[in-house]
């Protein structure tokens, strides 16, 4: 069997989920934002380094929009929503008394 046959495959057992996929889309954004860095720091020309930041900050975005996505779907094991790490934090600060 070939790798696109495995991966893709012709049976319901070998197919990527969609939680697979989306961490990887996740894990190469996080790759391509950092070439974007790396490029736009090292950029001399000043339109070639404006292009590359908005590159930048348009992967940034999408990152982040992947990324809550898969927070949302319990796909990405994120910290505790605000509400309840400050909620935590006081039962922490209130053992001390």
């Amino acid at each position: 069997m070939s790798l696109l046959s495995s991966l893709f495959g012709s049976n319901n057992n070998s197919m990527l989920s969609e939680e697979e996929v989306a961490s990887d889309i996740l894990k190469d954004s996080k790759f391509s934002i950092l070439a974007l860095v790396s490029a736009a720091t090292e950029a001399v020309n000043p339109d070639i380094r404006n292009m590359l930041q908005d590159q930048l900050d348009t992967a940034i975005k999408d990152h982040y929009e992947l990324l809550d996505l898969l927070i949302r779907k319990g796909w990405y094991p994120a910290y505790d929503k605000p509400e309840d790490q400050l909620k935590k934090q006081g039962e922490e600060a209130n053992s001390f008394k």
